[in-house]
Formats: structure tokens, C-alpha cells, sequence
């Protein structure tokens, strides 16, 4: 029998279960930000400023993609879902499949490696050479209409899947539909 985060799967009654809350599975995110962020954004500052490589871009990018699905799949939460004693599982609370747990992630996975690809351009633009500060890479950024465009759905989706995780009754947001998985607190 499979176990996530030590208890043993497929034992839930559906009717005692309780599903994570919004503001359970935001703080969860905010623990995964807070655990990511300094390594993720201290390399990518140094990178955009100094470095300017987009293989460092790409291997940074391949490092937070994968992120949310090697631990879900592995161990059933992420590090912050883990901290706030929530884990993920498909309907029947079981552990989900690799295909499912990337379903579950697509919203994330797509966008970033769209933007990575077209990132590649900012890379190889000759002013990129001159940026020197994160404002002015924002700034320069801004010339590349494709990746705004993407950030903005992207920002639309989320949004979309945040108000469907706080209205539904098993608080699933879009993502856990398209999946077919929950986020369940830790009895």
C-alpha cells in the first residue's frame, strides 16, 4: 500500500475528509515561495545582470518546473503543502499517477516553458548586453509583446483557478478539475 506523508492511502471516509482550504493552500505556496525564492531569484538576478546565459535561464526554469511535480508525486505534497499538513490525491484519495500529477501542473508548466522559449530571443538581443539592473531588464523585457501576452493569460488563469478553489465545496480549484485530484488536509 502506498503511503503519503505516513499515512496509508485509500483509509479516508470521503465523509470525515477535509479538504484544504484556500487560505490553508495559499499559505502552503507562500512556504514554497519562501523556500525557493532565494536560490531561484538570487541566480536569475546574477544571471540577468552579469551572466547573461540562457542556459543558465533554462536550467533554472527546468529546476522550478519541476518542482511542485517531483514532490506531489513523489511524496504527495510539496515542502510547503507538507509544513501545513495537506496532501494531494485523486478522487478516491489514493496517490495520484505521473500523468495526472502533471496534468494537475500544466497550468504551470506550459506558460514557463513558452516563456523560456521565447526568452531565448531576449538572451540573444544585442541591447541585452547593456542591461545591468533588474529594472532595466524589466524595462527591456517589455519590448517582447509575445511573453507579456503569456504572462497575462497566464495571470488570467490563475486568477480564474484561485476564485474556483475558493468557492467550490471541496475547494478544487481549476487545476484539480482538469486533473481529477483533491488537496486534502492530514487527519
Amino acid at each position: 500500500m502506498q503511503v503519503i506523508l505516513d499515512e496509508p492511502m485509500g483509509q479516508q471516509n470521503s465523509s470525515a475528509v477535509k479538504y484544504g482550504t484556500f487560505w490553508l493552500r495559499f499559505a502552503a505556496l507562500l512556504v514554497d515561495g519562501i523556500i525557493l525564492a532565494p536560490i531561484s531569484f538570487g541566480v536569475t538576478y546574477f544571471n540577468i545582470t552579469s551572466w547573461k546565459s540562457a542556459s543558465v535561464m533554462l536550467v533554472i526554469t527546468m529546476i522550478g518546473i519541476s518542482y511542485k511535480p517531483f514532490m506531489e508525486f513523489n511524496y504527495g505534497a510539496t515542502l510547503g503543502k507538507m509544513a501545513l499538513k495537506l496532501k494531494v490525491t485523486d478522487l478516491q484519495f489514493q496517490q495520484p499517477n505521473l500523468q495526472t500529477i502533471l496534468l494537475r501542473n500544466v497550468f504551470h508548466i506550459v506558460p514557463t516553458l513558452i516563456t523560456s522559449v521565447l526568452s531565448i530571443g531576449m538572451y540573444t538581443d544585442p541591447d541585452f548586453e547593456m542591461v545591468t539592473g533588474y529594472m532595466e531588464f524589466v524595462t527591456f523585457s517589455q519590448q517582447f509583446a509575445a511573453t507579456q501576452l503569456v504572462s497575462t493569460i497566464s495571470g488570467l488563469i490563475t486568477l480564474i483557478d484561485a476564485i474556483m478553489l475558493a468557492v467550490d465545496d471541496q475547494k478544487r480549484s481549476l487545476h484539480d478539475r482538469i486533473a481529477g485530484t483533491l488537496v486534502i488536509e492530514k487527519p
